[in-house]
């Protein structure tokens, strides 16, 4: 493609380009004109993520950047969720309801169209301090409360009105949260910035504090068990000693003695390994249901549920501890309530919600290999706890009484240690007021904004004006460039690949005779440019062929409607003020316009020449119709679907030649188009020049290019081709 081609098609189409541009301008004049002003407040939070303060049943816990991370978009989206900022929109409302100067008021209009009265005000009023106590949502779908869910859309304090405009965001590298709100209020931005935190607080907190009060729970049923389990160890140690008093060494089997200290210390430390695991199921488990519980939950009567689930899961952790840990019906219902407690918790919202579920599965992975791992090793302390037992007897026959001793000692001191571990941890839980990942301040509050955010009216007009013209040019350059025509002359070169003789332009459609037009002269002519292109150029159309010696010329094209009338009509009125004489013979039977235009008689197949030369000018000299351009004749044609070989008589015009050669400097014969027709090749066989006649609106087909193969065979007697309808801006191009 011609960068010249494209230049030219957006100079061309200018005005379309400047009208686009200046309507972007108008347009974004009056956007800018009606846009309103807005106020932004800022309010930063330190989150406190590094302080470590959580109840856990292990101490290796460490913060990760990945851990902090996810924290961190947790945090965001609570802050986002529809709980919390469903609580700000209802402190908006009582805002505006209560307080003499209001962020926003209603217009009549609006008024009009919510058409409620003091008392549903006040009904109202009431309702959203209810929610507001008990962190419930509106329910838009109930009549009692659908009136109040429309006033707050009304007052556009709705969620997602709200969010449209709030921005929460980690400082990145930092433990502080960016809270961000732009209104037409500069006290209401204030405002919410300040109150969003509150209400994430309390939510943030409720959520927590149970969660946590669970974990404390169950550390104290733990320890509570473990006591337990401590104090029968020592009564059994003390039972054990006062029934053997003090055993002699010496008069005891070494070898049964040395058999069940190995033994027993195998066992103590597959108990302790035992202890361990099942630590760590408690801690997973507590993992598991701490994921699960921080989500939010969407219904009130769910939250409700799952808090009554809770307290009943302290009461029988209670019981449980007070019978030493061992009742299996208690711990099946604890388990069954922790089970329906998961299925009551709605599923993780917001950006976090992949990785939670990849974090939950990992754990949910790690409780089935320590269960299975549990349960393999309670059936090796059994097997080895029937090893103990023979040799146990086997040892209080030959002296195995220090062996027994002693192992219950270190079952006593192993107890002893876990006990005060678990004591350790409960003290520390205790510590804990708050859990850690609502350990919020605000270091910032947010001030009203004393001047409005700008605007960017000036890069608002810029950007859309100059989109505009960008947009609108290269739509014409991509309209330009997807064009196939025939254009320019140097497209018709490159994909023709003919001799171009002569650029023609497009002339008007109400113009002068072809042989008055011929003879305007250039200088003082008031004709427009096109006329005069065209007048100049056919006559270079006129020297080339001149040059060439070709008499008698086809003039023919591979599509219909590509002007080959008109140029035969203007080479003939060109050729006649060269003091030539010139006859047309119109053999395009499918469209004969030749004929019609200078109104000639259909002669041509009544024309059959005889041996007698008299004769046979006679008959050619009837066959001629005169035309109105001097010195130029023409023999018309009857339309048909017929081609020339097969209407025209054997003893045909064309084969006698010899009268209108001798009369007639040029001959000049329009054939039909070559794509459809068989015209133009039989007629070639007569001919001693072939001009191709192209327009500059036709695209390049197979077709054409079948056509063009059959005319560059005809090397001997091809002229060259003449390019019609030319734009004049693009005749040079």
């Amino acid at each position: 493609m011609d960068l010249n081609l494209l230049l030219n098609a957006l100079l061309k189409k200018k005005w379309v380009v400047i009208l686009c541009s200046l309507a972007a301008l108008l347009g974004s004049l009056l956007f800018v004109l009606n846009k309103q002003d807005l106020y932004q407040s800022a309010a930063q939070y330190s989150t406190g993520f590094t302080m470590k303060q959580k109840v856990s049943l292990k101490d290796d816990d460490v913060y990760n950047f990945m851990e902090v991370e996810q924290r961190f978009k947790n945090v965001i989206e609570t802050f986002k969720s529809p709980v919390v900022v469903g609580m700000l929109s209802y402190e908006l409302m009582l805002h505006d309801l209560k307080d003499k100067r209001p962020f926003r008021t209603l217009t009549p209009a609006q008024k009009e169209k919510i058409n409620l009265s003091e008392s549903q005000l006040d009904s109202i009023r009431q309702k959203l301090e209810i929610k507001l106590a008990k962190q419930e949502l509106l329910v838009a779908y109930n009549p009692n409360e659908s009136k109040a869910f429309e006033l707050i859309k009304a007052y556009q304090y709705h969620n997602d009105q709200l969010l449209k405009t709030l921005i929460v965001d980690r400082i990145q590298g930092t433990d502080y949260l960016n809270i961000l709100f732009k209104s037409e209020n500069p006290e209401l931005s204030a405002f919410v910035v300040n109150t969003i935190g509150k209400k994430f607080y309390n939510f943030f907190t409720r959520i927590n504090a149970e969660r946590t009060g669970a974990s404390i729970e169950k550390l104290d049923s733990l320890t509570l068990s473990k006591k337990n389990e401590y104090d029968m160890s020592v009564n059994a140690l003390q039972k054990f000693r006062e029934q053997v008093g003090s055993p002699n060494v010496g008069d005891r089997a070494k070898g049964a003695m040395d058999m069940l200290k190995t033994l027993t210390e195998q066992q103590n430390n597959n108990e302790a390994r035992l202890n361990q695991l099942r630590g760590q199921l408690l801690s997973v488990k507590a993992q598991i249901y701490g994921i699960e519980s921080a989500i939010t939950p969407n219904s009130t009567n769910v939250n409700g549920e799952i808090t009554t689930l809770l307290q009943t899961n302290r009461e029988l952790a209670k019981q449980l501890a007070a019978k030493g840990g061992k009742d299996v019906e208690l711990q099946n219902q604890i388990d069954a309530n922790v089970r329906k407690i998961q299925m009551l918790n709605p599923e993780m919202k917001g950006t976090g919600k992949a990785d939670q579920a990849r974090k939950k599965e990992e754990l949910i992975r790690q409780k089935t290999d320590i269960e299975y791992d549990i349960a393999s090793l309670q059936g090796t302390i059994g097997s080895v706890q029937q090893k103990i037992n023979l040799y146990s007897g086997l040892s209080n026959q030959g002296g195995g009484d220090e062996v027994t001793l002693q192992r219950l000692q270190n079952e006593v001191d192993r107890l002893n240690s876990e006990y005060q571990n678990l004591i350790s941890k409960s003290n520390s839980a205790q510590d804990v007021n708050v859990a850690p990942d609502i350990n919020f301040k605000q270091t910032l509050v947010g001030q009203p904004a004393i001047n409005p955010e700008p605007g960017n009216r000036k890069m608002i007009i810029a950007l859309s004006t100059i989109a505009a013209f960008l947009i609108s040019a290269f739509s014409i350059l991509i309209v330009e460039f997807l064009d196939n025509s025939m254009r320019a002359p140097s497209v018709f070169q490159r994909q023709v690949k003919i001799p171009l003789l002569a650029t023609l332009t497009k002339l008007p459609t109400k113009r002068l005779p072809m042989q008055d037009m011929l003879k305007i002269q250039e200088k003082g002519s008031e004709t427009d440019p096109e006329t005069l292109t065209f007048i100049e150029n056919i006559r270079k159309l006129r020297y080339e062929l001149e040059c060439q010696d070709k008499r008698f010329v086809l003039i023919t094209s591979t599509q219909p409607a590509q002007g080959k009338s008109i140029v035969t009509e203007a080479l003939a009125a060109s050729l006649t003020l060269a003091s030539k004489q010139v006859l047309i013979i119109d053999c395009n039977f499918f469209n004969n316009s030749l004929t019609r235009t200078f109104e000639a008689k259909p002669t041509l197949p009544l024309f059959q020449w005889s041996t007698d030369e008299v004769d046979n000018q006679r008959r050619f000299q009837s066959v001629i119709s005169k035309t109105a351009i001097p010195q130029c004749d023409i023999i018309g044609c009857e339309e048909t679907s017929y081609s020339p070989m097969e209407i025209l008589p054997k003893q045909h015009l064309f084969s006698y030649l010899s009268t209108a050669k001798t009369k007639y400097d040029y001959v000049l014969v329009e054939g039909a188009d070559i794509n459809h027709h068989a015209d133009s090749k039989e007629l070639s066989n007569f001919v001693d020049g072939i001009l191709l006649v192209y327009s500059a609106k036709s695209k390049l087909t197979q077709l054409d290019k079948d056509s063009i193969q059959f005319l560059k065979s005809q090397s001997k007697k091809i002229v060259g081709a003449t390019l019609n309808q030319v734009e004049l801006e693009n005749l040079e191009l």
